[in-house]
């Protein structure tokens, strides 16, 4: 077991901008996610209003082909996301959006999701070795086919200190297990889940105390 304690992040959908006002429901999260996709309009909330909220958030826009449930202009969400980063603003973003919109990465979340299929650890060490220095976490996401679990193991024993892999529809425990094994970051739901295998963020905390001690 590694002695760091992950990082546990409460994750909100936001439907409009009222719901924000949510955030203070996960005050004993690390973080709290909102996102941003699951408003009509992701892009609609003034980033000025987020930066209210700079020090408890990270902003996630997914659209569909990386799990998310909108589709968004490419174009506009670069520039909504440098308007982000301008403001001090952490966000999640995938690798391959920041590969072909070139959006400032330093300190923020960089993603890979693999949906359809389970890739190589050394297909995943060839993307991310470019940006693990400067990001403050990399985070792989897989679906649970065959192979997933020794797949995400060996990523952590691959000499990285700001990994975060996590298994998509399998048990939700394995995200608890693989924390233990490194993995820097844990999401749990607030209302609903935002991801298969996601359980609620109390329930987390509450395993990590029986752990980590208060």
């Amino acid at each position: 077991m590694k002695n760091r304690k992950p990082i546990v992040i409460a994750s909100l959908p936001i439907r409009s901008p009222q719901d924000l006002l949510k955030i203070g429901i996960a005050d004993d999260a690390d973080l709290v996610e909102v996102r941003l996709d699951y408003m009509d309009n992701p892009l609609s909330i003034e980033p000025d209003l987020l930066a209210r909220f700079r020090d408890r958030i990270i902003v996630t826009i997914r659209d569909r082909s990386e799990g998310g449930l909108r589709e968004v202009d490419e174009h506009l969400k670069a520039e909504y996301l440098s308007r982000l980063d301008k403001l001090g603003l952490l966000y999640d973003v995938e690798i391959s959006f920041v590969e072909k919109h070139r959006i400032p990465y330093d300190g923020k979340i960089l993603s890979i999701h693999y949906i359809s299929r389970l890739p190589t650890k050394e297909e995943i060490i060839s993307r991310i070795n470019v940006y693990a220095e400067k990001a403050f976490v990399i985070k792989i996401a897989v679906n649970n086919m065959k192979g997933y679990k020794e797949l995400l193991a060996s990523l952590l024993e691959a000499g990285y200190d700001n990994i975060a892999v996590m298994p998509m529809g399998s048990d939700p425990l394995e995200r608890i297990a693989l924390t233990l094994m490194g993995s820097k970051l844990i999401y749990g739901y607030i209302e609903t889940p935002t991801a298969p295998g996601q359980m609620h963020y109390k329930e987390i905390l509450r395993i990590f105390r029986c752990i980590y001690g208060s």
